[in-house]
């Protein structure tokens, strides 16, 4: 039997640091189908030329001549791939050599599967978790399966999540086209979680797949958090885009239920950091919180597209799947992590 072709898109802004490492690995992988489109989201670091000169004629070009964020420039990268499966990596990855074949084996053999993520391991720190998929959490948040927790083969198996990190993650393409790919109006932050919701609500599943594995800079010390995540993306696109998310894609009754206080968490973020005088910090989520009410007519538009033309399942039968509880512990920790300004 035939390899089916793959197309791997990876996105690229000022990634000279990075790309290197990444299209190596990618390049000499184990698997003999692949093709990789390399989206350039206006660099002006050399990277986009450096990358020409060293991979050029292995690689196919988009050129965006500003930063349009991932979700644009990963959809722009999806108009040119002819696989079968899309494979999304940042470029600031290292991929095992058999990442490809791993992944396309289980999707292949089990046609429930929509969507998965790799295994991804923070590089260089002796194998700690970068992030081993994201349950949805009763408050409305994303609840990691792993944390920062060192690798012992703990999650090595195949499991359900409710969504795959695009830093390194699979999809068939026909179903990435038939839901729309990711929403352009994210920017960053959530728009993989947005995708992979929409993957659940079409009647397919989104799994993590152990048995590939790569590698990530991110929250390492060749990707300080601070340095490469200012806090305008973090705190406005963080609260405006996880508000979007639920609003999209929940039912009704299950809408009522958890924005509200999913609303009030975000307040209280804002109260706090405002007690602390960070009135900056307090001032991009209140924002954020104001956009989706200054967008809700759009939004009601998103939802009832997907009440309409994807919705194949109610959430009872994808919550029971997805969504996790935690203790005070972990929230009040994640609410620190937040306030602090680490990754979160």
């Amino acid at each position: 039997m035939s390899e089916p072709l793959v197309s791997i898109i990876i996105v690229n802004h000022n990634g000279i640091e990075f790309v290197n490492t990444c299209l190596r690995s990618v390049l000499n992988c184990a698997y003999g189908n692949f093709e990789v489109i390399f989206v350039d989201n206006g660099s002006t670091d050399e990277s986009l030329e450096y990358v020409k000169k060293v991979f050029g004629r292995r690689l196919t070009f988009v050129e965006n001549r500003a930063s349009l964020g991932p979700a644009v420039g990963r959809n722009k990268g999806v108009k040119l791939a002819k696989g079968k499966y899309l494979i999304f990596l940042d470029n600031d990855t290292q991929a095992d050599s058999n990442f490809i074949a791993e992944l396309i084996k289980i999707l292949e053999a089990d046609y429930s599967i929509g969507a998965a993520q790799a295994k991804l391991l923070r590089m260089g720190t002796g194998n700690l978790y970068d992030c081993a998929g994201d349950y949805l959490g009763p408050l409305g948040f994303l609840i990691e399966r792993s944390g920062s927790a060192k690798d012992t083969g703990q999650f090595d198996y195949i499991a359900d999540i409710l969504s795959a990190k695009s830093a390194a993650s699979i999809i068939k393409k026909e179903l990435f086209d038939k839901i729309g790919g990711f929403d352009e109006d994210f920017y960053m932050y959530l728009e993989e979680t947005d995708l992979s919701w929409r993957v659940w609500l079409s009647g397919l599943r989104v799994v993590f797949i152990p048995q590939a594995k790569v590698y990530h800079a991110f929250n390492t010390p060749k990707k300080d958090f601070k340095r490469y995540y200012p806090k305008y993306i973090v705190r406005y696109y963080g609260c405006r885009n996880y508000i979007t998310t639920l609003i999209k894609n929940l039912n009704f009754f299950s809408l009522i239920r958890v924005l509200p206080l999913h609303l009030v968490c975000w307040i209280l973020l804002a109260c706090f950091f405002a007690l602390r005088m960070s009135f900056y910090d307090a001032f991009l989520i209140l924002k954020g919180i104001g956009w989706n009410i200054m967008n809700t007519g759009a939004l009601i538009k998103k939802r009832n597209f997907i009440n309409t033309n994807i919705r194949k399942v109610s959430d009872s039968g994808i919550l029971e799947k997805i969504m996790k509880k935690r203790n005070i512990t972990y929230y009040s920790g994640k609410g620190l992590a937040y306030l602090t300004g680490r990754p979160f």
